[in-house]
Order: C-alpha cells, then sequence, then structure tokens
C-alpha cells in the first residue's frame, strides 16, 4: 500500500513539473507578440560598448530601448541589442519587427516600410519610437 502511495505521489510530482516546465517554457522561448519599431531618424551610430548587470564592459556593441506597436496599435517598450561596431549598428530610418514572449525578446527582423501593419505604422509616425 505504501509503496502504491509514493508511487502516485511521484507520479503527480511528475506530471506538475512537466506543467510547470511547459508553462515556462512557452512564457520565455514562444512568440506570443511582434511589435513594430524604427530606429530614430536622429540616432547616432557611434562606437560603443555593451556592458553587463554590474557595469562591466562585456563587447563592443549598440543596445536600443525603444518603443514597439503591435498590429492593432498596442504599445510596448522593446530592448534589444546589436554587437559589432558602428558599421555594424542598425541605420537611422531602419524599421524592426521585435518578436517577443511574454518576457524576453525572441527575434529580430528588418522590414521595409510597406511591411509594416498600417495601425503600427501610423504610431510610429504620430508617436515615435524613443522612449
Amino acid at each position: 500500500m505504501k509503496k502504491k502511495v509514493v508511487a502516485i505521489i511521484i507520479f503527480v510530482l511528475i506530471v506538475c513539473g512537466a506543467f510547470w516546465a511547459k508553462g515556462y517554457y512557452n512564457d520565455r522561448y514562444v512568440v506570443s507578440d511582434s511589435f513594430y519599431t524604427q530606429i530614430p531618424l536622429d540616432e547616432v551610430n557611434e562606437e560603443s560598448w555593451l556592458v553587463d548587470a554590474d557595469g562591466v564592459l562585456q563587447e563592443k556593441g549598440k543596445e536600443y530601448d525603444l518603443i514597439g506597436y503591435n498590429q492593432e496599435g498596442e504599445e510596448r517598450e522593446v530592448s534589444f541589442k546589436k554587437r559589432g561596431t558602428a558599421k555594424d549598428y542598425y541605420a537611422p530610418g531602419t524599421y524592426i519587427k521585435v518578436n517577443t514572449s511574454k518576457t524576453l525578446v525572441v527575434g529580430i527582423e528588418v522590414l521595409e516600410e510597406n511591411s509594416i501593419p498600417e495601425a503600427a505604422l501610423d504610431k510610429i509616425f504620430s508617436l515615435g519610437t524613443r522612449r
């Protein structure tokens, strides 16, 4: 009898752990929405360094902290990094699609203006993308 109870408890813990892991994975790594933004036209591309949470220099690159809009025009702050030197950074005026999960930026795509949904493009033109 004790062995059956222990087996059932272990089974329940494994099932609960699997559900938790699936939820964690989906919240962090599965695209839940896409936000469209534009690198501001007055953005300056000069050499810079990426830093960690403690302020320690890591590698050359640039961090972008912008406002993005989804296809319904809803706003969200989006932050992403571009590694490399100034010649590798996004040019001012570049349109970017930021694929996000509930908690992370999952991917970045460079797009042409005609690929941006109308509601997002209207918001980019009227409200801008600077935080």
